[in-house]
């Protein structure tokens, strides 16, 4: 019998991320998860509190999470605000939560995987990687545009030691922070679902099933694609 496998999920506290832990475990797999929140630790192995915005705090993960198999960098935050008063420490924040640190939790974890030579890495990229954004989420839109990138590179790179690199990109999904979105501009949900050719929202299980295919062995021959689940709203 194969060792059980191990897979980190950061943003593990809801969401698209928890929807993850749920759909992994539920696949047999060990699951850490990763968050700056308390989390519901159901189907959970073990838990790490991080603020994932700190370099230094991501060693820490790393060390601490061990020999993982499979990492979905979900963790995100989105600052709206239009671009002319975009702080500095905004900018920097968002790029350090939703592009350093998949970065380094890439770079961290990928030698244990290559010294196994099995890995996946999973980055959760968004629509507004395509787009640019169609609200004031600019430099979100641009750190998720980055991700894409850097899974190419991944990809490239790690292919031949058995490991793959691939980005999901949701488009319109029920979750936390869209929620909040629409709730502050009704609007703007109307306006999005009318362009979704299914008619509705996503939900979070609907990419964690993506997800789920993209860390198992079916997916072994899946390398640097991002994959949209957007109903069609944007057909790349």
């Amino acid at each position: 019998m194969s060792p059980r496998r191990t897979a980190l999920v950061t943003g593990a506290a809801q969401g698209i991320g928890r929807a993850c832990v749920d759909a992994l475990q539920a696949s047999g797999l060990r699951v850490i998860g990763v968050d700056i929140k308390d989390q519901d630790q159901r189907g959970l192995d073990a838990v790490i509190r991080a603020d994932l915005s700190d370099a230094d705090v991501c060693h820490e993960v790393i060390e601490a999470a061990g020999a993982v198999d499979v990492l979905v960098n979900n963790a995100a935050v989105l600052v709206e605000k239009p671009i002319d008063v975009f702080s500095v420490p905004e900018f920097d924040h968002t790029v350090a939560v939703n592009l350093r640190a998949p970065f380094l939790l890439a770079q961290g974890l990928v030698r244990s995987m290559a010294e196994r030579e099995w890995g996946r890495l999973i980055n959760v990229a968004s629509i507004g990687a395509r787009t640019g954004g169609i609200s004031d989420s600019a430099v979100y839109a641009a750190t998720k545009a980055g991700l894409v990138s850097l899974t190419r590179s991944f990809a490239r790179h790690y292919g031949g030691a058995g490991i793959t690199a691939n980005a999901v990109a949701p488009g319109a999904i029920a979750t936390p922070m869209a929620v909040d979105q629409f709730d502050r501009s009704p609007e703007l949900h109307d306006r999005v679902v009318s362009q979704i050719p299914v008619g509705r929202l996503g939900t979070g299980a609907e990419v964690a099933d993506v997800v789920n295919f993209l860390a198992g062995d079916a997916a072994a021959f899946v390398n640097g694609v991002t994959i949209d689940v957007n109903g069609g709203w944007v057909m790349a």
